[in-house]
């Protein structure tokens, strides 16, 4: 038994390019430059980049490669201060974000008896106070 190809079946030759939204709204004064710089670099992949507002959309490019390219922008400008994240699908230029925990720790360090039981078997593990107690 052989299958006849349905004649509904035929592609439309076109094919859906990907489209990717990079969102410089932290980075307004860089849009244009930007632009260009993913123009230059999707001109060989026939893509194409549009700007709207502070977003720039690029089509013809996966996620991944366009998320490498802003990383050479920014590294090319100088700009080793900002990063590249990704929520939602959408790309964003944000500036880094450095964590400092400066807060001081409160009360004194327990006793090397405490921490190292087993350097010290004759000494007694100290009890925390203010230890909730269990209902019956």
């Amino acid at each position: 038994m052989r299958f006849k190809p349905k004649t509904s079946s035929k592609s439309t030759g076109r094919t859906k390019k990907e489209q990717q939204i990079v969102d410089l709204g932290k980075l307004p004064d860089k849009i244009g430059v930007a632009a260009d710089f993913l123009r230059e670099h999707v001109k060989s992949v026939k893509g194409h980049v549009s700007t709207k507002g502070n977003q720039i959309q690029v089509e013809g490019l996966k996620h991944k490669e366009v998320k490498l390219l802003l990383h050479k922008f920014l590294r090319h400008n100088g700009l080793d201060d900002h990063r590249v994240l990704s929520q939602s699908g959408t790309l964003e230029i944000v500036p880094q974000h450095l964590a400092v925990h400066s807060r001081p720790r409160e009360g004194t360090p327990p006793p090397a008896s405490a921490t190292m039981p087993y350097l010290f078997p004759g000494a007694s593990t100290p009890v925390p106070t203010g230890k909730k107690q269990k209902k019956s």
